[in-house]
């Protein structure tokens, strides 16, 4: 296929008059959709491109709770042409390669870089993407260390390095569970958690198994849905955890049950539902209330739907920027939502291929590999809601 190893070894930058360097692409973001998204450029014969980020690769992984592990299981299929749920790359297993089922965000973020190696990707790290504007065909990325210019800008730098602080009277007060280094070292017994999908539950499992009295609360109750929907449901892998005694004994599960504040009186947080009950407790309460996409940094250079994520075109492109992409998360397309892994890496051919047409490139041999591995999600009428949305 297209973008054998020795072919994308380099970037082959050029210089613009005022000393600028300029890329046929760059790509913000390095963690799992930026690699992905990397990858797939690479293949489809793109060699003037760069990755960038203002921390590591795979950063945001890295910053994962000690505990936390993925609950979409890696399984090593790629020998039946199935591939791994948590790869983003045709031929590329992590199950098979860490030997791991569910990994931690470290092991997953070692897997990214380890895969960079491989493949040789052209990545910058500690490199802070300030501004970026459009100004006579070209983009401008302005970072610390000066201008990078492009003909093509992904945005691909993540929904989950920006934690929602927000919701109800004193939210502030508590400590979102992405701040958490290990659920093992936190002091106290006794533990309120606001938030009760996927985050939230796992917090409460592993508090729960240090014999910690958890108490979570929620304004829906995901854990009672009877529905394969995983925006509304929670994993098998989290019902699971949650399928033992001291789950059982030690957390108690608030559904249905909205937290109107939480304050602090003399050393004690106290946490009111709108329901007019009251809770308390010597330790900060943690916050599992999801993340706000980096989106909005670039939200300038897209229009806006109704949900207030990046209207796209059917290349994942700004309706109103050509040449200025998404991958990741916040994609949506309509009703459909691709904010696993599994499901937002079906794009990242879709916009290497437009890129590469734009660069008269030939694309029929890529495209005919990706959509061979199910990397190539073009006709979203072929599915329903549920299988898309999460």
């Amino acid at each position: 296929m297209p973008g054998r190893q020795e072919d994308i070894n380099e970037a082959s930058e050029t210089v613009s008059a005022d000393g600028s360097e300029q890329y046929d692409v760059i790509v913000v973001g390095a963690g799992a959709a930026g690699i992905g998204v990397g990858i797939a450029i690479a293949h489809v014969g793109i060699e003037n491109f760069l990755i960038v980020d203002r921390e590591t690769v795979g950063s945001s992984f890295s910053s994962w709770p000690d505990e936390t592990r993925f609950i979409t299981p890696s399984f090593p299929s790629n020998s039946i042409g199935m591939l791994d749920l948590n790869s983003i790359a045709i031929g590329i297993s992590p199950a098979f390669s860490m030997k791991v089922e569910h990994p931690t965000g470290k092991e997953y973020a070692e897997h990214l870089q380890d895969i960079s190696d491989f493949f040789e990707l052209p990545i910058r790290e500690k490199t802070d993407v300030r501004n970026i504007e459009k100004n006579d065909g070209l983009f401008h990325l302005e970072t610390q260390e000066g201008t990078l210019l492009a003909k093509n800008v992904i945005w691909a730098a993540g929904e989950y390095q920006y934690p929602l602080l927000d919701g109800f009277v004193g939210s502030e007060l508590c400590r979102h569970t992405s701040t958490v280094p290990s659920y093992g070292g936190l002091d106290g017994e006794d533990f309120l958690i606001v938030g009760g999908y996927e985050s939230g539950i796992d917090a409460a499992v592993h508090l729960s198994n240090r014999d910690k009295k958890v108490r979570l609360f929620d304004l829906n109750a995901p854990w009672l849905e009877e529905t394969s929907d995983p925006s509304v449901a929670l994993s098998t892998f989290s019902f699971e955890r949650m399928n033992n005694p001291k789950f059982e004994e030690h957390t108690k599960l608030f559904a249905n049950t909205p937290v109107e504040s939480v304050s602090v009186e003399d050393g004690v947080y106290v946490l009111k539902t709108q329901d007019g009950q009251t809770f308390s407790s010597t330790n900060q309460p943690l916050l599992a209330g999801g993340f706000s996409g980096s989106h909005k940094f670039v939200s300038h250079l897209f229009d806006e739907r109704d949900d207030g994520f990046p209207e796209l075109n059917e290349s994942d492109e700004s309706t109103i920027v050509p040449g200025m992409f998404l991958c990741g998360p916040s994609v949506r397309h309509d009703g459909h939502i691709f904010c696993f892994i599994f499901k937002y890496r079906q794009r990242f051919a879709i916009v290497a291929q437009a890129i590469a047409s734009s660069l008269d490139i030939p694309t029929d041999e890529f495209v005919e590999a990706y959509r061979s591995w199910g990397m190539y999600l073009d006709d979203l009428s072929c599915c329903g809601q549920e299988c898309l949305t999460c």
